[in-house]
């Protein structure tokens, strides 16, 4: 249909980089780095539908290295600079960093009490102790989405003030993201009962006790990796593991740990509350960061292969007395020029294997107590989300 010449003087008149046809705006799209493409999708609404197409995210997601978002924990002083999310770029280590940009929340969903669950293609799961509320949030977009609030007796809710474990992973077989989460049996000290939500659905499922279950001492939050939620885990019989949650089979699978205890050679009356571990991913693989209290050890290993015991194989040590300071979170990232950077405490850190050393790195606005996950930006809206 030929466009009248109204549309075609409103046509003339637009900007000359309006005037590009899609498919071209889409091609430039793809060479601009993520920080200019969150300003270009408050251009105009053509350029907002372009970025939100699921063909460009995926193009996105396989060309773009991760972030990492920060926000303020749930108990930390109120700092205006510290509401909202941080996503830094941590890709090359530069003191101040080079790419931080402020990105704030629906303001329907409170700034207090809310931690993330995990981060999977741009979308967090963020739960909202106060009032018990998952949402699904997009903070490139600003949007949230508010899950299906759990039906709970009186004494179902006790349950769940208890400390609780959850996890936000994505099938790409059924194309379904689900939210996972425990809840300690009523009278049975070792046993978890297990809801499933399918994001999209309205109802949360119940798949069944576990007798395998997250400890306690470590994260409550899974870490989602290859298509499974990881959490370190206990048995009755106090054995500790890597309880494997498959998302699409909603089956659990066990995963044995690294050989931390021949590595740090620990005596056998070891007190076992002396070791921390802590999931990640680091290189695309499952990791364990291992801390040593008594003996002021860090070990990190990763898991070469997923799924064989054999392929655990040990890429970092350092002594936490290098680190100076008793509040180590956890490794980030290593990077490409063999530095490892860290969060201990509130503060970034680059530490240099060779050297032995650390230097603190600059990121105005991170907050006194945070919370941090790896992060790759996604312009698809909610709405679309949930209705496809």
């Amino acid at each position: 249909m030929e466009k009248t010449n109204t549309e075609k003087e409103e046509h003339d008149n637009k900007p000359y980089i309006l005037q590009l046809p899609d498919h071209i705006t889409v091609h430039i799209f793809c060479k601009v780095p993520i920080k200019t493409l969150i300003q270009c999708q408050c251009v105009c609404k053509s350029w907002r539908h372009s970025l939100s197409d699921p063909q460009f995210t995926k193009d996105l997601f396989s060309r773009t290295p991760p972030s990492f978002l920060f926000h303020g924990l749930s108990g930390g002083p109120i700092n205006p600079k510290s509401e909202g999310y941080l996503l830094v770029n941590l890709n090359k280590v530069s003191s101040p960093i080079d790419f931080t940009l402020k990105l704030y929340k629906d303001p329907n969903v409170q700034n207090l009490r809310v931690g993330i669950l995990g981060s999977c293609n741009g979308l967090l799961c963020i739960y909202e102790l106060n009032r018990r509320c998952f949402y699904i949030s997009n903070p490139i977009t600003s949007e949230s989405l508010a899950l299906p609030t759990l039906s709970l007796s009186p004494l179902e809710r006790e349950r769940i003030d208890n400390p609780y474990y959850c996890g936000f992973g994505y099938s790409p077989i059924s194309n379904a993201y689900k939210v996972v989460l425990y809840l300690s049996s009523s009278g049975k000290s070792h046993e978890y009962e297990v809801l499933v939500l399918t994001v999209g659905s309205r109802i949360w499922r119940s798949i069944g006790n576990v007798s395998v279950f997250p400890s306690f001492r470590f994260q409550p939050y899974g870490v989602y990796v290859n298509g499974f939620l990881h959490w370190v885990g206990q048995c009755g019989n106090g054995s500790t593991l890597i309880c494997a949650f498959d998302v699409e089979s909603e089956c659990f699978q066990q995963l044995s740990l690294p050989p931390y205890d021949l590595d740090l050679q620990l005596p056998a009356n070891c007190d076992f509350l002396d070791i921390q571990f802590t999931l990640g991913v680091l290189n695309g693989s499952l990791s364990v960061t291992v801390r040593s209290h008594s003996r002021s050890n860090i070990t990190v290993w990763l898991m070469k292969d997923y799924g064989i015991h054999e392929s655990w194989t040990k890429e970092l040590e350092i002594s936490s007395d290098i680190l100076g300071s008793p509040s180590f979170s956890r490794v980030l990232k290593f990077t490409e020029d063999g530095q490892v950077l860290l969060l201990n405490g509130s503060h970034l850190q680059a530490y240099t294997p060779g050297t032995r050393s650390v230097v603190t790195i600059e990121v105005d606005g991170i907050p006194s107590l945070v919370d941090e996950c790896v992060h790759i930006p996604s312009f698809v809206s909610l709405r679309g989300f949930i209705t496809g």
